[in-house]
Formats: C-alpha cells, structure tokens, sequence
C-alpha cells in the first residue's frame, strides 16, 4: 500500500492527505459509474409486476355498463323493386334509363360517356359509371343486352376523323407547339427557343441537332411536324460594322470574331464573303456554316 501512495505522490505530484483523499474517491467513483448499468441489468432480469395495471383495468371494466340488446334488432332490410325491361346501354335514351329506375343525373353521366367515348362492350363496364348503385345493377343484369357491332364508335365518316396532320415553322413556333412534340419537356423546349433566338432564326431543321440534350429520336419527330419557309432570312451579322463586343453568336467564337477585324483593318471593308477564304483561321466548313448569318450591308 505504501508503494501505491508512493507512486500516486510521484505521478501525480500528490501531497500525503490529497493521495489518501484520492485513494477513498477513487473506489467511490467507480462505484457510482458502474451503479447505473448494474441496477438496469438487475430490473430486466426481474419478472414484469402487472399488478398495478390490472387493477386499474378491472376498475374501468367495473364501471362499464353493457348493452346486450343487438344494436341491428329491428332494423328491417330496405328492398327496392325496379321495373325493367330488356335494354341495350349502348341505344337506351336518358327516359328509359329512368324508367329502369336510375337518377335523372346517372341517366344523364351515362348518355354524355356514350358521346364523347362510345360504346359499352361488356356489361361491367356500367359499374365504372359514377354514381351507379351496385344493387340496382344486379337487378338489371340479366336484363342487359348488348348488340356488337363491327364499327360501333364512328359518328361521323373516317375521312372527316381523320386529323389533318399541321405543318408549323419551326421559326415561329412557340413554347406550346413543341411541347406537343413527344419527348420535349418544358425545359428542352426552351433551350430550342433560346438557341434560335442566339442563332437569329434556324436555315435547316438540321440544325435542331447542335441543342444540348435532344437525341436522334426527337429530332425524328420534329423533321415530321416542323420545317423551314422558303426563302427565310435569318437575322444576319454586317461584317463592314460589327464589333468585338456585337460579335455575339453560336457559330462565332472569340477567335474567329477577332480574326475577321484584324482582316477588315488592314484591307479595309469586305467586298464579298467569300474573302473569309484568305484568313487562315476560318475554316471552309465554318465559312459554309457561318454564311448565311453574315452579310456585307
């Protein structure tokens, strides 16, 4: 023992009474740490006491006062007779439907549903009518006769359904026109928007191919409902009087902008476009592409 207070003195730089008051500390507080998970440990291994609650339980069921009486004595099953009559729900009028002993208003739903998306094919499918009594349809069942025909929908004649499919300039097109387009969202029509606005106005449909995010299929799809009028002129760029900071386009770079002023100050203004040809920097195929947003005048 004298050695472990001689250690604590060492160690810790102790004097005699603080090592002693140390070493009486030391086993309390161990004992206070470890007291908690013990007593925890001690209360799970102990069997559940539900006394308590069992008293309070058969004091509630005590006070209650039961019924005995059947809450559905005397309560006298509604049957409802209808008077029907062989019909077919694909010719019956609002009247009959009446007769047969629906509501004015589910005679109504039924004939306007017969209208606008034609006919029943099963006699089922009276129960996806809203407001159509299950009871009443199990009476009428085996009244039901439906006649099939071979072209039971057709109002009108074929040629007149038909819809005649609408060429648009794709120049002019607004948001709602290529949203119609499958696979154009609200956020890819914009981009086709903004792009020809940058552009000042498409010269080919195959130009729709150079907007970020639109695949093969849906530029498919536009060449089918989209072209270009004949003879449009896009907004175009006066090489003879732009300057760097006019220079704003998709197909002019920073590079090809400076290129073409550094031409125009040392041989004057441009005569033609095809002198674009002479500086070294611009390609023939750009030349091509960036032609007809150029112009002289």
């Amino acid at each position: 023992m004298h050695r472990i207070k001689a250690w604590i003195r060492a160690f810790f730089g102790f004097s005699r009474g603080e090592t002693n008051a140390f070493l009486i500390l030391l086993p309390l507080m161990i004992a206070l740490l470890f007291s908690e998970p013990l007593y925890r440990l001690w209360r799970i291994r102990q069997p559940p006491d539900f006394s308590k609650d069992e008293r309070i339980a058969d004091s509630l069921i005590a006070s209650l006062r039961w019924n005995t009486t059947d809450s559905l004595a005397g309560v006298k099953k509604i049957h409802v007779a209808f008077n029907f009559f062989p019909f077919d729900p694909n010719t019956a009028s609002e009247s009959e439907f009446i007769q047969l002993g629906l509501p004015s208003s589910t005679a109504k739903r039924i004939v306007r549903y017969r209208e606008k998306r034609g006919t029943f094919k099963k006699k089922e499918a009276l129960l996806k009518m809203y407001g159509l009594d299950t009871a009443w349809f199990e009476q009428a069942k085996p009244w039901i006769t439906i006649t099939q025909t071979k072209n039971p929908s057709p109002t009108f004649p074929v040629e007149q359904r038909q819809k005649v499919a609408q060429i648009i300039d794709i120049n002019t097109a607004d948001s709602l026109q290529l949203l119609n387009v499958y696979g154009i969202g609200p956020a890819l029509s914009k981009r086709i928007r903004t792009f020809r606005d940058k552009l000042g106005g498409f010269v080919s449909l195959d130009q729709v191919r150079e907007v970020f995010g639109l695949d093969s299929t849906v530029v498919i799809e536009i060449k089918k409902k989209f072209v270009v009028t004949e003879g449009f002129r896009p907004v175009q760029i006066n090489l003879n009087e732009v300057t760097l900071e006019q220079f704003k386009h998709p197909y002019i770079k920073r590079k090809e902008a400076q290129a073409i002023l550094s031409f125009r100050l040392q041989h004057g203004s441009f005569q033609s476009i095809d002198q674009l040809n002479e500086i070294k920097v611009l390609t023939p195929q750009w030349i091509e592409k960036a032609r007809p947003y150029l112009s002289l005048e």
